[in-house]
């Protein structure tokens, strides 16, 4: 169990358990759908290597009985021999099929090992791009809320071992019957009682097994959230971002104690689980011992009488080993096909979740002209609370666009809907007077281009961070160094390698920059698209004095031919907006220019009095100095 528990802090928590089974009903419906679907999994990452398997798993299966017939026939005729009723030829053929039988059994297992590892390769992969292929269709707003990366974890945890764990389980399970089946006819034969005590003997373990692997299970099901808080603190702890305000404030010992406080809660479950099970394992052990013991005095009590050669006692002592392991395979493939289900549930749970086809609707064609929001709302889902209400306005061509209000007002909201990364649940958005739910999100998207506060610093190379915004024209040197120049990167030049040089710390050779020259990058990305309407969402909160500067000159010759939205709390950079949308609680409250808006003497008219206050403190203090 010790494996299945995060010692640190990796991304993916090695003990993010599943949700809950269902109800009984439900719950076989859902077992027998969840089995259904992991054998067509395995089959579909590779049908040849499947087959492979199988058949050889099959084919090994038959071989133990013919070893173990074989075996007494040469012990037999072995004793014949020393009293003249064998000859050496006929010792020496039961040798050669006793050799052959090992030869074929060792290329069978050969076979079947390198089928085995080639499937479960494939179905990793498989099952991998299945996640990644899930998680690249789910809204945007999924990702806002915990209980999706704990799908996503629990999915990541079943990628190795748990889909191939079924085939390989209920294949074991097939090749336990078949030798069970073949040996018990063998053993069946040293009398009526000892196949039976053979096989009550294996059961005591095989229910201790299923027990505790339930049980634990459960107990790491039960870990979920607290794995992940785990894993966070250790994060902190070895982030290079946060390393800095960590050693600062010196609050590594108060991390330090609470991950182990988490480590300590699953210690003391575990340490439950193991003196339980400890305990019950003995007992089964103890049970086993005399039944085996009592199927042993039988066969020597037969053997006493002159019932029973040489070889039939050689058959019973390896024949005992034989049944009593395919019993417990038997009886542990079942249950271990139960468990791994349980497992294969929290893949199967997230492959489950509703997504959004990006490409259904029909396909906008052309630039965009006009938006226009009607009585737009949105809330998200599971919630009471809507976070837009009855969002109204309209921006053309040509036009700028500021939205202005506190944290929480709905400003990112608002631009997330203008970007088809969420859908409002009220009213409607209008794209050049057609109404944008009829049309494709990614069609619309490919008119768009924007620069989130949040942005995203890729480790990749300068021209890739850049050239993501259009895959297809990655590589576009030329319209990269444009798009570079318009964002006013020029340290760009700078890097060792230019557009090929790595950035970031997470790799080697990776040139770190400063949250100024990713805010550049980042508005390179959104130049290099070209597209109709640009999104700034605080494009200068990194950005210098003179760089603002230079960025608030630049959108406002961007704002000529296109439909620019701007999120911004620096009054400096919202004046150069032709309309000015102030949001208080979900709502537009006031609307106008900057001068309307100041001659309103509202909420904005206070903000940026707050804040021209503020530099003009500033400069009074400069002066001073």
């Amino acid at each position: 169990m010790e494996s299945e528990r995060c010692r640190l802090a990796p991304v993916m928590s090695s003990r993010s358990p599943g949700p809950p089974p269902s109800s009984a009903p439900a719950s076989l419906q859902v077992r027998t759908a969840d089995f259904r679907n992991t054998l067509a999994l395995v089959w579909q990452a590779s049908p040849r290597h499947a087959a492979t398997f199988v058949l050889t798993s099959l084919l090994s299966s038959i071989l133990p009985a013919a070893t173990l017939w074989v075996g007494k026939l040469l012990l037999d005729a072995v004793a014949h021999a020393g009293a003249g009723g064998a000859s050496y030829t006929r010792l020496l053929q039961l040798l050669g099929l006793q050799v052959g039988l090992t030869v074929v059994g060792g290329l069978l297992s050969t076979v079947q090992g390198a089928a085995r590892e080639l499937l479960g390769d494939a179905l990793q992969h498989r099952t991998s791009r299945s996640i990644l292929e899930k998680a690249s269709g789910l809204p945007v707003e999924a990702f806002e809320r915990a209980e999706t990366y704990d799908q996503l974890q629990q999915a990541y945890r079943e990628v190795g071992s748990r889909p191939l764990g079924v085939a390989t389980q209920l294949v074991g399970l097939a090749s336990a019957l078949v030798t069970l089946a073949s040996v018990g006819a063998l053993l069946a034969r040293l009398g009526w009682a000892v196949l039976p005590l053979v096989l009550l003997a294996a059961l005591p373990g095989v229910w201790v097994s299923n027990k505790f692997g339930v049980e634990g299970y459960r107990m790491l099901r039960r870990q979920t959230h607290d794995a992940r808080v785990q894993n966070y603190l250790g994060s902190v702890l070895t982030s290079d971002a946060l390393v800095k305000e960590v050693r600062l404030f010196g609050f590594e010992p108060y991390l330090l104690s609470r991950w182990r406080e988490y480590y300590l809660g699953f210690r003391r479950q575990l340490e439950d689980v193991v003196r339980r099970r400890s305990g019950w394992t003995f007992a089964a052990a103890l049970f086993s011992a005399l039944l085996v013991g009592l199927a042993s005095a039988l066969v020597l009590r037969r053997a006493a009488g002159g019932g029973l050669t040489v070889g039939d006692f050689s058959l019973f002592v390896l024949g005992l080993a034989q049944v009593q392991g395919q019993v417990g395979n038997v009886l542990n493939g079942v249950s271990g096909i139960y468990q791994n289900l349980l497992y294969m549930r929290n893949l199967f749970g997230f492959l489950e979740l509703p997504a959004r086809d990006l490409n259904s609707g029909e396909e906008w064609q052309g630039p965009i002209h006009s938006i226009e929001f009607q009585d737009v709302g949105f809330r998200y889902p599971l919630t009471e609370r809507d976070v837009l209400r009855g969002v109204s306005f309209r921006v053309e061509r040509g036009q700028a666009l500021a939205l202005v209000g506190e944290n929480g007002a709905g400003k990112t909201t608002l631009v997330k809907l203008l970007t088809r990364l969420f859908e409002p649940t009220g009213g409607r958005i209008l794209l050049n007077g057609q109404d944008a739910a009829l049309f494709s999100p990614r069609s619309v998207q490919r008119e768009m281009s924007s620069i989130f506060q949040d942005f995203g610093q890729y480790q990749m190379s300068a021209g890739e961070n850049v050239a993501v915004a259009q895959t297809g024209r990655m590589d576009d040197e030329p319209g990269i160094g444009q798009a570079v120049d318009r964002a006013g990167a020029a340290f760009v030049e700078t890097l060792p390698e230019g557009l090929q040089t790595p950035l970031g710390r997470l790799f080697q050779g990776g040139q770190q920059l400063s949250g100024g020259q990713w805010q550049r990058l980042a508005l390179a990305r959104l130049y290099f698209r070209g597209a109709s309407v640009l999104v700034f969402d605080e494009p200068t909160a990194a950005l210098d004095a003179r760089a603002e500067f230079d960025t608030i000159e630049a959108l406002r010759r961007e704002t000529r031919d296109r439909i620019t939205v701007l999120i911004s709390h620096r009054f400096s950079t919202v004046r150069l907006a032709d309309r000015i949308v102030v949001l208080e609680g979900g709502k537009i409250t006031e609307s106008g220019t900057h001068g309307e808006l100041l001659a309103l003497g509202g909420r904005y008219a206070q903000l940026y009095e707050l804040q021209a206050r503020g530099y003009a403190e500033e400069e009074r203090q400069k002066a001073e100095g």
